[in-house]
């Protein structure tokens, strides 16, 4: 377990247990409350893949807040995990393990709720502050502008683990998150060298190829896999030591090294390439004017390569009908550059859906 404290302050109206599941790591967080403003005191963070499920993690958790925030109520814990939900029950898409919202909440003795991560994600938007650089950052379009959010309708998008898919709307001032398993729909190719990858990738399954087998940190993997086997790069140095690397690890060096290593570089192209393709296709779909946001680790390690308008923007914006192009020159797109936005998010989830 790795704890951080980021205060000890007491003066809220409510305090609320956040956690956010993912394939890598588990976050657990005590937030205070007040008045729709959010502020994490205490996070703890467990390797998912070591731990065997959440009511030790979460009884660590608060034993440890304990020690600084004694005799405080925590009145809601709103858990989200990456994967579908039914009935407070989330089924982990990631791992071997899963969450029980009941299961946990007569363990802990507080009402739980369980929502699925880009759920999660989804609540903590509105509680971006879009002109704050630190927390958010618009990506330019293809020609160098940079559009304006209006409508009421935003997109959430990341690939971390896995890819995550949600979308908010606001009912009359009221923002509602709506989760989705958009991930897993089919790819679509559209040149020749993304049909010959999702022939690559296919290979050894049954059915076409989800997206989440090309855009996430697996899919990055797949990627630099496709270049070793089909493109038949020759493997020195770095590409050694990627290829022998666990597929969970390629990804971060891939991106480290891609300012210095021409293949890294490609491999990294083609994912953002793709990245881009794929986001316009769930901007069609939903014509998120209010903004679209790119979420994960994934895009804010290689926000320069996203922000090179060759790449993510110029495929992004591209349609068969140059109306739907204009369309899409329309939306505003944004990296979410603050790590917690889940934490916060289930926090806000638990206030507004209690």
């Amino acid at each position: 377990m790795r704890t951080t404290w980021h205060s000890t302050e007491t003066t809220f109206t409510r305090f609320l247990l956040a956690g956010d599941i993912g394939g890598t790591n588990s976050n657990l967080a005590l937030v205070g409350e007040n008045d729709g403003h959010f502020t994490l005191l205490i996070e703890c963070v467990f390797p998912s893949p070591e731990i065997k499920g959440l009511i030790e993690p979460i009884r660590q958790t608060l034993a440890e807040a304990g020690k600084r925030l004694d005799g405080i109520k925590i009145e809601r814990c709103c858990i989200s995990g990456a994967g579908p939900v039914e009935n407070n029950y989330c089924k982990l898409s990631n791992l071997s393990w899963n969450i029980d919202g009941k299961e946990i909440a007569a363990a802990i003795g507080i009402p739980t709720i369980v929502i699925n991560d880009f759920l999660a994600i989804s609540y903590g938007v509105p509680l971006l502050d879009v002109n704050d650089p630190s927390k958010i950052t618009q990506l330019p379009h293809s020609d160098g502008s940079l559009s304006k959010p209006s409508g009421d309708v935003s997109l959430i998008i990341g690939a971390g683990t896995g890819l995550g898919v949600g979308f908010v709307i606001n009912h009359g001032g009221k923002m509602v998150a709506y989760p989705s398993e958009g991930g897993h729909a089919s790819f679509a190719n559209f040149d020749a060298e993304t049909s010959e990858l999702k022939h690559y990738v296919t290979r050894n399954t049954n059915f076409a190829s989800e997206i989440e087998l090309l855009v996430s940190g697996r899919g990055l993997a797949n990627i630099f896999n496709f270049y070793r086997d089909v493109r038949k790069v020759t493997l020195t140095g770095i590409l050694k030591d990627i290829d022998a690397a666990p597929d969970s690890d390629k990804p971060a060096m891939i991106g480290a090294h891609a300012d210095n290593n021409p293949v890294c570089r490609d491999v990294l192209r083609m994912f953002i390439k793709v990245y881009g393709r794929i986001t316009a296709d769930f901007a069609t779909v939903l014509l998120p004017s209010n903004g679209i946001y790119l979420a994960g680790g994934i895009v804010e390690k290689n926000d320069s390569f996203f922000a090179d308008g060759k790449q993510f923007m110029y495929y992004f914006e591209q349609n068969f009908r140059p109306n739907i192009q204009e369309i899409l020159k329309k939306f505003p797109v944004y990296i979410i550059r603050e790590y917690s936005i889940s934490l916060y998010g289930a926090a806000n989830a638990a206030v507004l859906l209690d």
